[in-house]
């Protein structure tokens, strides 16, 4: 279809846009001044916008004009502007009778336009060798359209809505490693969400997201997991210990890797639709519109598109744009990386790390968490690692539960970690000792 946007087209939207409310409605938010040829059209279309946003209301023609007198240039008079009206308004029926048909014709030059707009911006920023932000405009202007949709009615629909909160709340739940952290999440996280484990350096984070994507596949997920630490065969060695058993140091015997070889290929089998991406990017180098594109990819290239998707972890990454404050920097990507969550309807998750006087509190809560806590401001679930020196020689550790949107926040739960398989479980008694 080509979107014709004629002299008479324009007209017959401005006729539409001042005299038909469900039309202005649909459209006013795609429609730009520049896209009318005439000043006098893109002045008229203004006025009423403005007058709407004022009152609530179309103006009538005289509001128009009482409108854009005090606006007018040397050259112009009111009387032009009643001329312009008047052929608006006697615009021919076959133009504007059709209002579908007018409504799908301005959606689509508004979109042509925008993605005209889009190219050109993406030629500059190629040159100024920003090539991670054309995809991020680009897809922008792919979703102009009219959105019709005026979200819930709350009393319209109560005994639906029962029904998808109560009735169907454990469908699609992801759940986390830990039981007791599941039955206060009434079945677990849901998608369209961002979890955050926090922890100091060398206490385990890396090690929960890895066990958090074996869990996932374990209830038939596709995970993709985003490394921006270790490369991609550390992260999968860890995976192949965690889901065969198969202690890390024993991986490199030949004698064992026909028998994860053959205990892998029960998994796929025992958990069907499981299936696991890793990709590792440069410390500091990726953004989020990095793993939008990698995300954009593995659709096109491998059908590929995760239900879950890990990042190792927050800090590495960087915003998509410059910001001085490293606290506002971190802020930003955790705010981009929900984003991605919210847009691919995907659970995220994510670490986040804490100086080493972590270590010094019994729980990491929000109060130790100061500067950062903006990050987990910004996520509907985030849970804290807390281990002593003699937790630690134990194969013990404490899980704090810091924030939590749709279940029990504030309370810990016993952890248990094998180091030879690197799994965590749920522990049966909580150590009491606390760090020095």
């Amino acid at each position: 279809m080509a979107y014709d946007f004629s002299e008479n087209i324009q007209r017959g939207v401005l006729y539409l846009l001042k005299s038909n409310k469900d039309f202005y409605l649909q459209i006013v938010n795609l429609v730009q001044p520049e896209y009318f040829e005439f000043p006098s059209h893109s002045k008229i279309f203004t006025k009423v916008r403005e007058h709407y946003e004022k009152y609530g209301k179309l103006p009538t023609d005289d509001f128009i004009i009482q409108d854009v007198k005090p606006t007018l240039g040397a050259r112009e008079n009111a009387s032009d502007y009643e001329d312009e009206l008047s052929y608006i308004n006697n615009v021919d029926s076959s133009t504007v009778g059709n209002t579908e048909y007018m409504l799908d014709l301005v959606e689509g030059f508004a979109k042509k336009e925008a993605m005209k707009s889009a190219i050109a911006d993406s030629i500059l920023l190629i040159k100024e060798d920003r090539i991670d932000e054309v995809e991020a405009i680009v897809k922008q202007a792919l979703l102009i359209n009219r959105d019709v949709d005026t979200g819930q009615d709350y009393f319209a629909d109560i005994a639906g809505r029962w029904d998808r909160i109560f009735n169907k709340k454990n469908e699609n739940k992801y759940k986390t490693v830990l039981p007791e952290i599941n039955k206060s999440l009434e079945g677990g996280l849901g998608s369209k969400e961002m979890a955050m484990v926090v922890a100091p350096p060398g206490v385990g984070k890396s090690l929960y997201l890895v066990n958090q994507g074996v869990h996932s596949m374990i209830e038939g997920r596709k995970v993709l997991y985003v490394s921006c630490e270790m490369s991609e065969d550390k992260i999968a060695q860890r995976f192949d210990s965690i889901m065969t058993l198969v202690p890390q140091c024993k991986l490199k015997d030949p004698a064992n890797q026909l028998t994860v070889k053959e205990r892998l290929d029960i998994f796929k089998e025992e958990f069907p639709g499981s299936e696991l991406i890793i990709k590792e990017f440069p410390t500091g180098q990726a953004t989020i519109n990095t793993i939008r594109n990698l995300l954009v990819q593995l659709k096109n290239y491998e059908e590929f598109e995760p239900d879950l998707l890990i990042v190792d972890y927050l800090e590495l990454l960087r915003p998509t744009r410059d910001i001085q404050q490293e606290y506002h920097a971190q802020q930003r990507v955790a705010e981009e990386l929900r984003g991605v969550a919210m847009e691919y309807n995907l659970l995220v998750w994510t670490a986040t790390q804490t100086n080493r006087q972590g270590k010094m509190v019994k729980f990491i809560t929000d109060a130790e968490l100061g500067d950062s806590y903006g990050k987990i401001r910004t996520c509907d679930f985030a849970l804290s690692l807390n281990q002593s020196e003699e937790e630690f020689d134990q194969g013990q550790m404490r899980a704090f539960v810091i924030k939590s949107r749709n279940g029990r926040p504030r309370f810990a739960v016993p952890m248990e970690i094998d180091y030879s398989t690197l799994r965590m479980s749920e522990g049966d008694e909580m150590f009491t000792g606390e760090a020095e």
